[in-house]
This record gives C-alpha cells, structure tokens and sequence, in this order.
C-alpha cells in the first residue's frame, strides 16, 4: 500500500546521523527555489547541464558510506553518474 503524504519525511544522512528534514519550507523559500531553478535552466539551454530541483539524492564519498543529502537545487554536468533516484559524482 502507498504511503499517504501525512507518513512521507524527508531525510538526510550525514555522518551516517539521519536527519529528517520535514516540515516542509514554507511557499516563500519555494517561490524564491523556483525563481533560481528556472534562471539556471534557461541559462543550461544548450549545454550538456542539467537543474535539478529537490528530490535528487546527491551521495557523496560513495565509497566510505552512504551518507547523502537532498540538494534544493543541483547543477550536474557528467549525467553518467545519474541511477534513478541519485546523483554520486562530483557535483
């Protein structure tokens, strides 16, 4: 069964310490989120980069843990690094 939306939190590890990163921002920080994402994404046009906005996983030192954070917004540039739901290169 689906989790409803009132069970879904968002996490962080860092450290292998496990942060819950809920409530969400207010609308403000998304207005300002969403004013950003759409500047780096016309600025991209043409270019091999992509703007994410939240909901990418970035794991870095893949090889020591797995410890990864949730960027509000992310610029990758070396795409091989992208597997589903994350990002594990150099940012």
């Amino acid at each position: 069964m689906p989790k409803l939306k009132e069970d879904y939190t968002k996490q962080e590890k860092i450290n292998g310490v496990v942060y819950n990163m809920s409530p969400s921002a207010n609308y403000r920080h998304s207005i300002v989120n969403g004013n950003i994402y759409g500047k780096l994404r016309e600025g991209l046009k043409g270019s091999l980069c992509l703007a994410f906005m939240e909901n990418l996983d970035y794991r870095y030192h893949v090889e020591k843990n797995d410890d990864y954070v949730i960027p509000d917004i992310m610029v990758i540039c070396d795409r091989k690094y992208l597997k589903g739901s994350a990002y594990t290169g150099v940012p």
